[in-house]
């Protein structure tokens, strides 16, 4: 990847306010992904993190009022319903919800449409999601409802990658897993950015967010009140005694 490439924004956010009712859950200024990096979105329960990024993908569980503007590239989507942004290439993975539990793992990869083809969109072939995850293939023959949260995790990231995402979002993907499928979900997210996706990273385990993402985001109370490179906030005093244990 030449570094103009890593310089492309894929995704820009630009004053992005959610609410429910009168409630502000997300109010953020500006927000940025580039080509091929992973930028990572950490914060206590109740910091806006889900809200953040149902309201990028137009989805909410609530009635919510979402303002802002949102690009996708050069294409604007902010004024655009779900399933549109999911067709340009906007993906969301909810935390083990893009299953279908009566279908089986190979089922489960198979596209309901084509996604159009466009410069800078993979489109990752069932074979392709088998060897990121060959325990996929190992169950292939399994109901999504008879897979383990971590099986369920990687399935559901398959069949975004089948969907040529530019911009990935991930909401939680290490909840209730294991260590070694945490290290081994995230560490698949860091090969898939330097093969050129974009992905946001939802996540409340910062120490192992910290291992694979190139930039940081912390959010409290909708805000983002630091962001910069790994090291950075690996190093921030703040991040050190909330997040990872220790003593500045």
């Amino acid at each position: 990847m030449t570094n103009d490439e890593q310089r492309v924004d894929v995704l820009s956010v630009s004053h992005l306010k959610v609410a429910y009712g009168g409630n502000l859950a997300v109010n953020v200024d500006s927000l940025t992904v580039k080509k091929g990096e992973i930028v990572g979105v950490v914060g206590a329960n109740g910091a806006g993190k889900s809200s953040l990024v149902n309201g990028l993908a137009g989805w909410s569980r609530g009635h919510a009022r979402v303002t802002g503007q949102v690009r996708l590239g050069d294409l604007s989507v902010d004024i655009l319903p779900t399933y549109e942004r999911v067709r340009s290439g906007l993906l969301l993975v909810p935390e083990g919800k893009l299953v279908f539990s009566h279908l089986t793992v190979h089922d489960n990869l198979t596209t309901a449409f084509d996604p159009p083809s466009k410069e800078g969109r993979r489109i990752y072939s069932r074979d392709e999601v088998y060897e990121l995850f060959p325990r996929l293939k190992e169950r292939r023959d399994h109901l999504g409802s008879q897979l383990s949260g971590g099986e369920r995790q990687m399935l559901g990231i398959g069949r975004a990658l089948m969907l040529g995402p530019q911009l990935l979002m991930l909401d939680e993907p290490s909840i209730g897993l294991a260590p070694m499928l945490v290290s081994q979900v995230l560490h698949t997210m860091r090969t898939l950015a330097q093969a050129g996706l974009s992905v946001l990273l939802i996540e409340q385990n910062v120490k192992a967010a910290l291992e694979v993402v190139d930039r940081l985001v912390l959010l409290e109370r909708g805000t983002i009140i630091l962001q910069g490179s790994a090291s950075e906030m690996a190093n921030n005093p703040r991040i050190a005694q909330a997040y990872l244990g220790a003593h500045a």
